[in-house]
Order: C-alpha cells, then structure tokens, then sequence
C-alpha cells in the first residue's frame, strides 16, 4: 500500500493508529555506532526520539544521513514490539512507493537503449488491454505521463477495499490493472494535471515486460541490484515473510479484522507486497537506498540527458504537503530550508519512509518509521519535521 505525499495516504480504508506500549525500548537501547560505521549523531537522536514520545503512535523510527562527514543516524523505540528489538537503520523493511523510482530507472534505460520512447501511447504499447469499457479508450495517454502522475487514471488502490479477503492474500497484476481501468478517469484530457496514481506503476511494469520479455523483478535484479552491489535489497511479489533482520510494521486492523486479538496494535508485517507491485513492493534497507540514489544522481544509471529529464521534467504536485513541490519522471522534488532536494517516499501498511537526496547525490537522508495511518487523520507531525529538519543538519 502506497503513500501519497500528502495528508492523506492512499490505501484501503483501514485504520488509524495504535498505542505505544509499556517497556518500549528507548534510544539508549542501541549502541551509538553500527556495524557499517556510521556513528549516532545528538541532532538527528533528538528529532526520532520525538518521533517516538508518546501519545505517538509510532513504536521505532530512525534517521540515516550520509554526507561529506560520513555517515550519522538516530535510532529511537523499537523495530519489533514482541522481541524488543530496537530500531536501527541496518534493518530491513518494506520501502513502498521508494520503489517508483526504482521502476522509472528501469524504463528509462529502455529508452536510453532505443526500446521505447517516452512520447510512445500505452495504447499502442498495450493493445490488448484497450476495451471500449475501460479507462483507456479515451485519449491517448503517453509513457511520460505515466511516469508524472499526468495520465488521470483512476488509482486502483482506492477500489480495493471490496475485493479484500485477508492480509496475505496475492493479488494478481492483471486484476489490480483491471480495478484501475474499470473506473473513469480523474479528467478526460492527460497531461493536463498531476494526480497520483498506482495504476500508472502497473501499466510501466507491464510495458518493461513486454519490450524485454522479462518481468520486472529480473529487470531490477540485472539493472540495477546486481550492478550496485544491493545485497539487502529485494522485489518480492508472493513472498510475504522478509528475510533476515527487520523491521515489524504495526497498524490498526479494526475495520478489516475486528475480531483478531489487539485489533488496534496489530502486526501487519506479512501485507503481501502484491497488492502494491511495480508501485511499491520493494523490500531495503537504508544503506542501500541511498547507494541507489547516490548512483542514479551521479550518473551511473542513466544517460545524462535522461537523467536531466527525469529529474526536470515536472509537474506541480498539486494537493501534496510540503517538501513536496513538483513530480519528474519517477522522483518527487522537494523544497527544503536548505535547497532543493529530489527522491521519493512511500508507504507500506505499517511502514513510512522517505528519501531526500541533493542533486549532485553527495547529502542524503533516509528516514523511516513503522507505523502509519490509513486513514485521513493528518500528517504524522513529528516524523515530518524529523525527516526535514533531518536532511538539513549538519554534524555536532
């Protein structure tokens, strides 16, 4: 389930918040260093401790943040509630819609690579999955504005409430694509505004698929895993469970499972990545998000005029909360007190992250917690301020 960067998460209509319970581990539960060198820094400890303080529901969160002095973080609470294990950026966790940027890459190179262009219509793309009763029967909607948000098509992440059954279960792709074209679209003419979609994701996917005659998880593991040395980082579909040391994310299951013990504090860690796809099933870690966006920045990933479009070709991102300013091809551009910044953040149910990179890629921040809403209750106050205010520190 996908985030939108706005005050509202898209999702199935779940629920809320869950309280922080007795013998939460604290700051001082982690050591002040990690295995991979980075130290704890006072500034950054300071905003996740806050994160965490009750009446917050949030039971852990950290902040990694990698510049010219190295590598810092803060780690406050707990990645998992039943053992106590406390939260630290060395973990595992499910990145939601991080992954957008991950499957723009991939379609970008496929332009670089003379596969495909960005102006070529999904229509002729995707012949068969035009229908005189579907959403793609209007005008033509491009590759770019897939990838901007642009095309109007209905999220399918808003109709999916009538098809669940439990956490677990797979969803096929072809049926989320189907909820998504099933409804009209948000407005008639695309290109004319932004409006997240999902099912914009979907399409993508199912593009590379079709111009490589490999699907995407094998796409990602040759393009972009494999040649980065992202060891921790993986593109599950039917695998529930995440392998190694992780992070549990937590949410209230109350309107969907009422009758399941601690229906308010419920562990929601096995969500099947399905239902989110090429829009947001990849599982990561801090260290390796910001190896992919430090490579993607500097020019490793993409030819530079693609690189240049991607991250220039924008639209306002109309209805979204502050940093957020504009959408390129894949990255969201955010305004900060210390410039601009370029990334993406995205949600799983139970998990919240968020990536800020600078545009040379030399001044990063990832910052995550597992806990979010799924319902419009508002911002999550104090992780938004952490994660901005996070971003511009500087080392005590």
């Amino acid at each position: 389930m996908i985030r939108r960067l706005s005050t509202r998460l898209s999702g199935i209509a779940l629920a809320l918040a869950f309280l922080l319970p007795s013998g939460t581990a604290t700051a001082g539960d982690a050591s002040d260093g990690q295995a991979d060198g980075s130290r704890r820094d006072p500034a950054l400890q300071a905003l996740v401790d806050q994160v965490v303080t009750a009446p917050n529901p949030n039971p852990g969160a950290f902040l990694l943040v990698r510049d010219a002095s190295g590598d810092r973080f803060g780690g406050a609470g707990v990645a998992d509630r039943s053992a106590g294990t406390p939260m630290g950026p060395d973990l595992k966790f499910r990145a939601g819609s991080v992954t957008k940027t991950f499957t723009a890459t991939v379609l970008l190179q496929l332009v670089a690579e003379r596969r495909l262009r960005l102006d070529d219509t999904v229509q002729s793309l995707l012949p068969d999955q035009v229908r005189t009763d579907n959403a793609l029967s209007g005008a033509p909607i491009t590759v770019r504005q897939l990838l901007n948000h642009t095309s109007g098509l209905y999220d399918y992440i808003e109709g999916l409430l009538p098809h669940f059954r439990r956490l677990d279960q797979y969803w096929p792709r072809d049926q989320l694509i189907g909820i998504g074209l099933a409804q009209p679209r948000y407005f008639p003419e695309p290109g004319t505004r932004f409006r997240y979609s999902n099912t914009n994701y979907l399409l993508l996917d199912l593009i590379v698929e079709r111009v490589t005659d490999r699907d995407l998880r094998t796409n990602l593991e040759r393009r972009l895993f494999a040649p980065l040395g992202l060891r921790d980082t993986s593109y599950p579909l039917a695998q529930t469970a995440i392998d190694g040391a992780h992070v549990r994310g937590y949410a209230d299951v109350s309107p969907l499972l009422p009758d399941v013990p601690d229906p308010t504090r419920y562990d929601v860690t096995a969500f099947s990545p399905s239902e989110a796809g090429a829009s947001g099933a990849l599982v990561t870690t801090a260290a390796d998000l910001a190896r992919f966006y430090r490579a993607l920045l500097q020019g490793r990933l993409l030819p530079p005029d693609l690189l240049h479009q991607m991250l220039t070709d924008t639209v306002p991102t109309t209805g979204s909360a502050p940093p957020a300013v504009a959408y390129g091809l894949g990255v969201y551009a955010y305004a900060t007190e210390c410039g601009r910044a370029y990334g993406h953040g995205g949600s799983s149910p139970g998990y919240l992250t968020f990536a800020l990179n600078s545009r040379d890629g030399r001044e990063q921040l990832v910052a995550h917690t597992n806990w979010n809403s799924f319902t419009d209750t508002g911002i999550d106050e104090d992780f938004w301020t952490a994660f901005q205010q996070g971003y511009c520190s500087r080392p005590r």
